[in-house]
């Protein structure tokens, strides 16, 4: 299993890296990860991001899960992943 981690505002956030059906590598990071990034509203002027680093954060992640779906072996997390983004892993 490929990681990367994210430090952000005092905490380390651990994200999955995975393999779409094109080689692309996504990052797959937990939701209390954009709960940090992401404190506020998207209604407000910076679209709710907590700062700019942030922001380039955000940019980086393909998608955002729980805690748990990310624990998941490699073959059911891609099956979990599949759910909601079927055409990068079919």
């Amino acid at each position: 299993m490929k990681t990367k981690e994210y430090f952000f505002d005092g905490n380390t956030y651990v994200c999955r890296i995975v393999q779409a059906n094109d080689g692309e590598e996504l990052i797959i990071a937990p939701t209390a990860l954009l709960d940090a990034i992401q404190p506020g509203s998207f209604e407000d002027e910076n679209e709710g991001f907590a700062n700019k680093e942030a922001e380039y954060i955000y940019d980086e992640i393909f998608f955002f899960t729980d805690a748990e779906t990310l624990a998941l072996p490699e073959e059911q997390f891609i099956e979990e992943l599949k759910k909601d983004n079927r055409e990068w892993f079919e």
